[in-house]
């Protein structure tokens, strides 16, 4: 901080450097700026320097420091103009130093510098950017990072300290030791998560010095589709190794199940009154349980067998045959839509398929009162592709339960086994296709499925 130094190694530390009283008299300045002055010229007070506007500028931070204390740093643009020459663009960088105002000038050379340095770093910029100066003050920002930091960007002054502060480091993060990097390195980077309106993102955060200006450019690169893949992958490793303990334990369970029912089915002969009654309720447990096992097998199936071309349309068809009638009778209306020119045809297992379409269809009803509306459209996108939407009015799901909807054995269903959405999505993504879905509470749910697409040709 300027407190802790000496105003004269200060001054001598830089090239082009002034220090006012409160009033806007010179004290001093560098031998630098006194080579700018006309031959025999002594500037006693800044008007004869700086033109009107930047004059009135520095004048109202001089008069509000009489009163209290203003921010350590202003950049401040406008014009030098000093007598037999002309008036030269510069900006400066106004500082408060125990009573005392220091100037520092960035003209002539420099600010072309800067004006190429801004073209090449932002022109061309796919990602938010910044420039930094010497003290770590942000200067100027490109659009997309004020899009990212509206609210900081729209004060007069914010120093890249105040920037970090509103993100989080992922690792072990010293400030002073990444800046140390910047300057002895080629470029510093730290990987930040920052929070937004209730959406987290993930960042590489990079700074690099520029010699040439001797200013920092600081890069942000969006990384969070990156990191959620990664979460993935680390998800996915997890479950598959928890799959095929589950199988196993399965097949071990089932035998045992086996024999229970078979005795549950004796004793129901032999039994009277509430043991009657009794064994009954066993039953319906052992054959519930005797599902989720089935399911889980049933995921835990690599292959894919009976592979054929068939018509998803009819397929889909096919499916709301078998589910009309619950709907007429939960008074459900189904709309369905094939936005189509030719028939949609898919390659894949046609049962496995069907059942896919069965769970989705089905849960979309069961989240419905009545009157609501069931819908299917079948689009195509291009002719690699075909997308299904299933749409509901339902009651919608809550951002934590979409998280976790395709996950083994999470349900919010009454008497669910939290298998069939992970059942629909790994019979999908066995078959070359994709899915996902979107909720919004009181609203609705929407399921998109997206297919490889045969050629009529085929």
């Amino acid at each position: 901080m300027l407190n802790t130094l000496d105003i004269n190694r200060y001054l001598e530390s830089s090239l082009f450097k002034i220090v006012l009283d409160e009033d806007g008299d010179i004290l001093d300045m560098t031998e630098a700026v006194k080579l700018l002055m006309p031959k025999d010229f002594i500037p006693h007070h800044i008007s004869e320097i700086f033109d009107l506007s930047l004059l009135q500028q520095i004048e109202k931070r001089l008069l509000l420091s009489k009163t209290e204390t203003i921010a350590d740093q202003n950049v401040l643009t406008g014009f030098l103009d000093v007598p037999n020459k002309n008036p030269e663009p510069c900006y400066i960088i106004y500082q408060q130093y125990r009573g005392r105002a220091i100037l520092t000038i960035k003209i002539g050379e420099q600010n072309h510098k800067l004006h190429q340095l801004y073209e090449s770093a932002y022109v061309t910029a796919t990602m938010p950017m910044a420039l930094v100066n010497e003290s770590g003050y942000i200067i100027s920002t490109n659009d997309l990072f004020s899009e990212i930091f509206p609210d900081q960007i729209s004060k007069e002054l914010l120093h890249l300290q105040d920037l970090f502060n509103l993100m989080v480091p992922t690792s072990a993060f010293a400030f002073e030791e990444y800046i140390l990097k910047a300057l002895t390195q080629e470029t510093s980077t730290v990987k930040m998560s920052y929070t937004s309106k209730g959406m987290q993102s993930y960042q590489d955060v990079s700074l690099k010095l520029d010699c040439k200006t001797q200013m920092f450019i600081l890069r942000i690169e969006d990384i969070t589709e990156r990191e959620r893949l990664f979460d993935q992958l680390a998800h996915s490793d997890q479950l598959s190794t928890t799959g095929e303990i589950a199988a196993s334990i399965a097949h071990e369970v089932r035998n045992p199940m086996t024999t229970l029912q078979g005795f549950l089915q004796l004793l129901e002969h032999e039994v009277t009154g509430n043991a009657k009654m009794y064994v009954s309720v066993i039953q319906d447990e052992v054959k519930r349980m005797n599902d989720i096992l089935n399911e889980m097998l049933a995921m835990s199936k690599p292959a894919v067998d009976e592979i054929t071309i068939f018509s998803l349309s009819v397929l889909v068809e096919d499916v709301l045959l078998l589910l009309r009638p619950k709907a007429l009778l939960d008074q459900i209306n189904i709309v369905n839509e094939i936005s189509a020119k030719e028939p949609v045809l898919i390659q894949a297992n046609p049962n496995r398929i069907k059942q896919v379409f069965i769970n989705l269809l089905k849960n979309a009803m069961e989240a419905m009162s009545a009157k609501g509306t069931l819908s299917i459209l079948i689009s195509e996108t291009d002719q690699e592709s075909v997308d299904i939407f299933i749409s509901d009015t339902g009651v919608g799901m809550k951002e934590e339960m979409l998280e976790t909807i395709f996950l083994p054995f999470i349900t919010d269903k009454p008497g669910g086994t939290g298998l069939g959405l992970p059942f629909v999505k790994k019979t999908v993504q066995e078959h070359g296709g994709s899915i996902s879905v979107t909720s919004e509470i009181g609203e609705g749910t929407v399921f998109h499925l997206s297919f490889p697409r045969v050629s009529v040709s085929l």
